[in-house]
């Protein structure tokens, strides 16, 4: 942290009101500075707390540095979702894009309090009581691999296994295998069904 009894956080949200909001709210906590809006100094601020798009594109550009980037005194910043985006989908990608924490917009402040401490701490993911459980409350995605995914995305769009054999150029029989893995990871026992699952976990990422 920049200093014993103060962590500085920096909000970046693409809604003015919600910025306006959350800088007004963590501003009120002891022992936090606040800052608004994008800014040069975020290799030094201890925690960003920014809505899901410009967290996605805090870390994408972050992790454009590759490991270079601590050579150079760039870190990967410490971020805090909030946002109104809650399903399973976009969730995972967040966190697996490297957020921190993943707050509900309509989380109790008590916990974007807490989360914004523990993540300046170093601790680990921190998802907020709402979000942790949509994990209780249905089997987490079982990691699609990219290609499943791009299968997926063909099956929801109604395309056949000849279809998206011909668009990928692989076979029938390795589409078939595809399609068969999917339906096991999302415990789905028909095309439809896997195409209502994605759609209302939100597993296609776009």
């Amino acid at each position: 942290m920049t200093a014993a009894a103060t962590v500085c956080i920096r909000v970046c949200h693409g809604d003015p009101l919600a910025m306006a909001g959350l800088v007004s709210l963590i501003g009120r906590e002891p022992g936090f500075q606040v800052q608004a809006g994008p800014g040069a100094d975020e290799g030094i601020v201890d925690v960003i707390v920014a809505d899901h798009a410009c967290a996605l594109n805090l870390l994408a550009s972050a992790s454009a540095f590759g490991p270079s980037g601590a050579a150079c005194g760039f870190h990967v910043p410490r971020i805090v979702v909030v946002t109104r985006l809650d399903k399973e989908g976009e969730v995972m990608q967040a966190i697996d894009s490297g957020a921190r924490a993943y707050l509900r917009q309509d989380a109790p402040p008590a916990e974007l309090m807490d989360a914004i401490r523990h993540v300046a701490r170093g601790g680990a993911l921190y998802l907020c009581q709402r979000t942790a459980a949509l994990f209780r409350q249905e089997p987490r995605r079982a990691g699609l691999t990219a290609r499943e995914e791009e299968v997926l995305r063909f099956l929801v769009r109604g395309d056949c296994n000849k279809g998206i054999a011909h668009q990928l150029d692989i076979s029938t029989s390795t589409v078939k295998a595809h399609v068969s893995r999917i339906c096991e990871k999302l415990h789905a026992s028909s095309r439809v069904q896997v195409a209502v699952n994605a759609t209302r976990r939100g597993l296609l990422r776009r």
